[in-house]
């Protein structure tokens, strides 16, 4: 199951999280251009990129909590401490 939620524009579901310009990170549609907020780590920009799409599509929400619940649990294990997972962190500028 991918943790991103197919974009809800053009349903593509080549949607990818990339390094912004500026340091941090957000999902992208490579399809139709459609991106979603950015955030300091890759889980973050996920989660904040499932979240707009949930409010975009309410009939995927099943898939949007299971997703959201891996990512918080990624996010929560970066926090902790964890040198196990595989999570870039981004300097604040």
């Amino acid at each position: 199951m991918s943790l991103l939620h197919p974009c809800p524009y053009c349903e593509s579901d080549k949607v990818a999280v990339e390094e912004t310009d500026i340091g941090g990170f957000v999902a992208a549609c490579p399809c139709c251009g459609m991106s979603g907020p950015e955030g300091p780590f890759k889980c973050v920009a996920m989660r904040r990129w499932n979240e707009l799409c949930a409010k975009m599509c309410r009939h995927c929400n099943v898939h949007l909590v299971q997703a959201n619940k891996e990512l918080r649990k990624k996010l929560h294990e970066l926090e902790s401490g964890n040198d196990d997972v595989e999570l870039e962190r981004v300097d604040d500028a």
